[in-house]
């Protein structure tokens, strides 16, 4: 049985090396980790340590014997210590005592370590009055997690790859300065610096070299601007700087002064110099950004201009009457497709796809609609250009495939086609959708056809092969949807793969009047037959367009001048909420 050992003399302690089976006595344990105990009686102020506490504490043991000489060492510009934490507590003892742990900062007498952080974890008990009586507890120095903790602070504050402040605490910063000039009726600004061209430097010299260059910016930039003035990193390659005290004179000169200085030469990196330039918008404050928000939005508009105009372009921000109306009408649509969304409202209208021959539908493409309250719908066309600025045309995609899905499952007669966007198609979830679907109802693969656009897939080719080829895999058709609106090459056509080739509407509708459009559609309907395409015209209006195409070889016929069907959900349809 292992033997608990008699209080000791702490030089036999730490002097001598006890065997695995022997146990030390708690109150010798402590110094060998750095703690001390101690006993605090309140009534007569005495304050009673373990041995080592003065050496530990770094100050003579007649400065910590009574608890008001020992809160005499606390530094009053810090937290308060000990004494307060008991004496002033408002907390009652229900008879087990009341638990108390606080750090504070000691003022020693060592001209090595001045200042002493403390924890302090301990127990107070009442006397018959109620009042703190007596206090046990240990306390311990913290000086090395103090100075960990300040320095993850820091780190937590700075952007590690540039030296300067990171997002939050740029915005921070950002809203301090509007702050300042609103109080006193001033001006600061902010400007946004956007690297030119790092997509080609990033595949020319590497992404690690990328970050060598944009880190060299930052310090060019620094170099130049005022000591009240900071700078962080926004994003990937962007830099935002907030300029206090700073007029509209003050801003051109700087933000010119800040292009040059990036300009000015090759940033050495470690394969070599890179030459680089940076775009630059900026924006006055607070009289064009009274928030941070507004600040780094108008900033971006600026820089976006900036960006138009080619490198090392520079603009400051003015207001636009139509740029706020337009960004007025994306909010309103977008709300309007997430209320869509969550209350059900977005239906399919089903438009054929005939043979140029006996004009009867071959399949029908899936058209998404917005319903109104009114009973009126708003076609697609008014609304997924901006549902893909904005982000949220993953919901859109994702609600027409479900809604198509549930058409074929319960019409085993009807095929259909779906769009899909380029950001659902390339973030994988809208596939994984798919193919959930299809595992469930695997008999509706055959009867789907999935469309791209032609923009998308020379955006991408390599990727947009590989959809084409999953996608194909599933068992279903794809489409290559406005075909000539891209000017892709016939060699692209012919490698991603598709079943189908749909003759962009441009070339159809002025088909009767335009020898140029009808060559093309010749052309193009040739090369289809060639390598194994099936041709779709769209934006077929009239019978005479109709019979010219038929004349031209077009093998199906898409437009107005075939009516639509109304897709009716089923009773009890799941809606998807955002």
């Amino acid at each position: 049985m292992a033997k608990i050992a008699g209080l000791a003399d702490q030089s036999t302690v730490t002097g001598a090396c006890r065997s695995a089976s022997e146990l030390l006595d708690p109150t010798q344990v402590l110094p060998l980790v750095g703690v001390m105990a101690y006993d605090w009686d309140l009534a007569t102020d005495r304050l009673i340590w373990s041995n080592t506490a003065p050496d530990l504490l770094k100050v003579p043991p007649d400065a910590i014997a009574s608890g008001r000489d020992y809160a005499r060492l606390v530094d009053p510009k810090g937290p308060p210590g000990r004494f307060d934490a008991v004496t002033a507590t408002g907390q009652r003892d229900e008879g087990e005592g009341v638990a108390y742990h606080i750090e504070y900062r000691l003022l020693t007498e060592d001209p090595d370590e001045t200042e002493l952080w403390i924890e302090d974890n301990g127990r107070w008990y009442a006397g018959p009055d109620g009042r703190p009586a007596r206090a046990r507890g240990v306390v311990r120095a913290v000086n090395e997690r103090r100075a960990r903790d300040e320095r993850l602070i820091y780190r937590s504050d700075q952007d590690e790859l540039t030296g300067g402040l990171n997002r939050p605490r740029l915005i921070e910063e950002l809203a301090a300065a509007i702050n300042t000039a609103d109080r006193h009726q001033s001006s600061a600004a902010f400007a946004m610096v956007a690297v030119d061209n790092l997509a080609i430097l990033n595949d020319a010299y590497g992404f690690d070299i990328a970050d060598e260059v944009i880190a060299g910016v930052a310090r060019r930039i620094r170099r130049e601007m005022r000591a009240d003035d900071c700078i962080g990193r926004l994003s990937g390659n962007k830099l935002g700087i907030v300029l206090n005290a700073c007029s509209d004179t003050d801003l051109c000169v700087a933000i010119a002064r800040f292009s040059r200085a990036v300009g000015a030469g090759p940033i050495s990196t470690g394969t070599g110099s890179v030459a680089v330039t940076v775009s630059v918008g900026a924006v006055v404050l607070p009289r064009h950004g009274r928030t941070a928000n507004d600040a780094m939005m108008h900033a971006q508009e600026a820089l976006d201009e900036a960006r138009v105009r080619g490198c090392a372009g520079i603009v400051v921000y003015e207001p636009s009457p139509q740029r706020d109306a337009d960004r007025k009408h994306n909010v309103q649509v977008a709300a309007q497709i997430v209320a869509a969304l969550n209350e059900g409202r977005i239906a399919l209208v089903l438009q054929p796809v005939v043979a140029v021959g006996d004009r009867k539908p071959i399949f029908h493409e899936a058209l998404c609609r917005i319903n109104l309250d009114d009973g009126s719908q708003i076609a697609a066309g008014a609304f997924i250009e901006t549902a893909e600025r904005l982000g949220i045309v993953r919901l859109v995609d994702h609600r027409t495939l479900d809604l198509a899905v549930s058409r074929l499952v319960r019409d085993s007669s009807l095929v259909l086609s779906i769009n899909v966007s380029a950001v659902s198609a390339y973030d994988g979830s809208w596939f994984g959708r798919l193919h959930a679907h299809l595992r469930r109802h695997p008999d509706i693969a055959h009867r789907m056809i999935v469309e791209i656009t032609e923009t998308m897939a020379i955006r991408d080719m390599e990727r947009a092969v590989g959809f084409v080829r999953s996608v194909r895999e599933l068992g279903c058709r794809v489409a290559i949807d406005d075909f000539g609106a891209g000017h892709t090459s016939f060699r692209n056509l012919r490698s991603l793969g598709a079943d189908i080739v749909k003759i962009d509407g441009a070339f159809i509708e002025r088909i009767a009047e335009t020898e140029d459009d009808r060559f093309f559609v010749a052309t193009l309907v040739s090369l289809a037959r060639r390598i194994g395409l099936e041709t779709i015209a769209e934006k077929v209006t009239t019978e005479t367009d109709a019979r010219i195409l038929e004349d031209l070889g077009v093998d199906y016929l898409q437009g107005h001048l075939f009516p639509m069907l109304e897709d009716v959900p089923a009773p009890g349809e799941i809606r998807a909420a955002v």
